[in-house]
């Protein structure tokens, strides 16, 4: 489905005339349809690590603390719990907040599990790793919508870009944002929209229960899931 589909059956939904053209339009209720469908595709592309934007990146590590150059171009946050040194079969956990990083700096000890902390376009571990190491993650990809030619992007840029998300639930987005900034009563779009979202998410999760570390390697305690728990619409998107 287009963005010039997706916003037509927004229109529809809200009762105004189905704008002819999107991107490029003066008319102002195209181009606050755009604004909004870029504006959801990106809430939704942050709220969970959808399938279609999960994509898995390699590094050999350099010695030292501080890895540049490793993230993808089109990099928005990694997986939890996908972080492994393949060389050492040790999960590294994080990000840790800037607290807990600083923390572990001043204490000046190894932590029992590695770390790893984000600080600008670089990646920090505790330990420090050693170089040649095989370290791979798997990561969501901020790029949520592509052009006719199946060009990934991080917002739409002409009518035919079509949804990497599912259309559905963008075009539920966009009707309960476009509700929302013009006033009118939308409680039951919010409930339609949170609803179909929480359904999709729930067919993404991984079945058979939580796999654990131990169950991979025979070891360790450690939770093993990369899809975190839904939140409710007011903390999860707006």
């Amino acid at each position: 489905m287009t963005l010039l589909d997706i916003t037509n059956n927004v229109a529809d939904e809200v009762d105004i005339l189905r704008p002819s053209t999107i991107v490029g339009s003066v008319d102002p209720d195209a181009r606050q349809l755009l604004r909004l469908a870029n504006k959801a595709g990106r809430q939704i592309m942050k709220a969970f690590p959808w399938q279609a934007l999960r994509k898995e990146t390699t590094f050999t590590s350099v010695s030292g603390e501080t890895q540049t150059g490793i993230l993808p171009a089109d990099f928005d946050r990694i997986v939890p719990e996908t972080f492994w040194n393949r060389s050492t079969s040790k999960l590294l956990s994080g990000p840790v907040s800037p607290v807990e990083w600083q923390g572990l700096k001043t204490l000046n000890t190894t932590p029992t599990e590695p770390k790893f902390a984000y600080r600008g376009d670089a990646i920090l571990t505790l330990p420090a790793l050693s170089a040649g190491a095989s370290l791979a993650f798997e990561y969501v990809s901020k790029n949520w919508c592509q052009s006719s030619g199946g060009a990934a992007q991080a917002k739409f840029a002409a009518d035919t870009d079509t949804t990497i998300i599912d259309e559905e639930l963008l075009t539920r987005a966009v009707v309960f944002e476009y509700l929302m900034a013009k006033g009118q009563p939308a409680a039951k779009a919010a409930a339609d929209y949170q609803r179909y979202f929480n359904d999709l998410a729930s067919n993404e999760r991984a079945s058979g229960g939580t796999v654990r570390v131990a169950d991979i390697f025979g070891r360790g305690g450690r939770r093993f899931d990369g899809a975190p728990p839904v939140a409710s619409t007011s903390t999860l998107l707006y």
